[in-house]
């Protein structure tokens, strides 16, 4: 499946993720604004991969175009919930972790798809992910936009069926096309490999195997589906960016009662001493003018401590600069 290829965006949306958050930070622009930002362009670069995908498919698989909107809308779609869902592990604290949680996500997502067991014989609380995971959804609307009115019309249909009487072993019966009393069968292929020649007959005979199939339509109940699997994923993403933020360390001013030093606590204040104004423009050329002075200073920050995680809510301090004393002159360049 193309959903798989989201393992692209956990790799560069970790990237981004650190920009973002270095300019979230600096208040260049909010979370929700770059959330909307980037599901304008989301969802149309994942409908724009989808036709990519599916036009060369159906001009080689000689699939009927008239089916194509459809099953672009359904897969379309599908890819956004998955792109979402990659966007989300991109916020991972490594990137590996990342891209194997979201690739753990697609395996699940493909095993409890319906294909191979059914919801219903899925014990609970395994089958929850039966129904919040998008495969299956995706799945069922996209075979039924493709098998579903193919040959209804009495206007074609699959070669290498025969009209039979379903009385005799072997005839499968056919009341899709509303003739009860005739069948189909394959010659030369045996029963088990003869599924139908009409679409719905087709995805019934298959859906007797593969239950996920089906010909009855539930387009717009699973497309309900995909979006809110979609803007459930989106969700959490701003929703764990925004933890993030709050977790970062942001420098701010320092408390107005310093924990103790090595020694004796002192205040942290910058003076200037020593200043005098050049008598004249004479003295000053001369190199005698401003003498810049500072002694005892401290600066600190609140960080989360090492080690803490994601989750930690305590911070402590840490000092940046610490009984820092220094004097410059006119002329001269001071680095701290």
């Amino acid at each position: 499946s193309c959903a798989i290829l989201a393992l692209a965006t956990v790799f560069v949306g970790h990237a981004e993720a650190q920009i973002v958050r270095r300019e979230v930070t600096d208040g260049m622009y909010g979370q929700l604004a770059y959330g909307m930002a980037t599901a304008v362009y989301q969802v149309p670069m994942m409908f724009l991969v989808a036709i990519c995908g599916l036009v060369p498919l159906y001009a080689v698989a000689a699939w009927p175009w008239e089916s194509l909107p459809t099953v672009w809308l359904v897969f379309g779609t599908f890819l956004v919930a998955f792109e979402m869902a990659a966007q989300l592990f991109s916020l991972d604290g490594k990137v590996l972790f990342g891209l194997l949680n979201f690739q753990n996500l697609w395996f699940t997502s493909f095993i409890f798809s319906g294909i191979f067991v059914t919801r219903e014989d899925v014990i609970w609380p395994l089958r929850i992910f039966t129904y919040i995971l998008p495969f299956g959804w995706g799945t069922r609307s996209f075979f039924w936009a493709l098998f579903h009115d193919w040959g209804v019309d009495g206007s074609g249909g699959f070669s290498g069926t025969a009209p039979c009487d379903p009385s005799l072993p072997g005839c499968f019966s056919d009341a899709v096309r509303g003739s009860p009393g005739t069948g189909f069968f394959c010659p030369g292929l045996p029963a088990v490999e003869c599924w139908g020649d009409v679409g719905p007959r087709i995805l019934d005979s298959i859906g007797s195997v593969y239950r996920i199939l089906t010909s009855e339509n539930t387009l717009a109940a699973d497309l309900g589906y995909l979006v809110a699997i979609a803007a459930a994923f989106k969700a959490l993403y701003l929703l764990r960016l925004a933890s993030l933020l709050r977790l970062r360390a942001v420098p701010r001013r320092p408390p107005a009662a310093l924990p103790p030093l090595d020694g004796p606590q002192r205040q942290t204040l910058l003076t200037v001493n020593d200043v005098v104004a050049p008598p004249s423009p004479l003295l000053a050329a001369a190199g005698r003018g401003l003498r810049f002075a500072f002694s005892d200073c401290s600066f600190a920050i609140q960080v989360r401590p090492a080690g803490g995680g994601s989750c930690a809510r305590k911070s402590e301090t840490r000092y940046l600069l610490r009984d820092v004393s220094a004097s410059v002159s006119s002329g001269e360049v001071l680095a701290v």
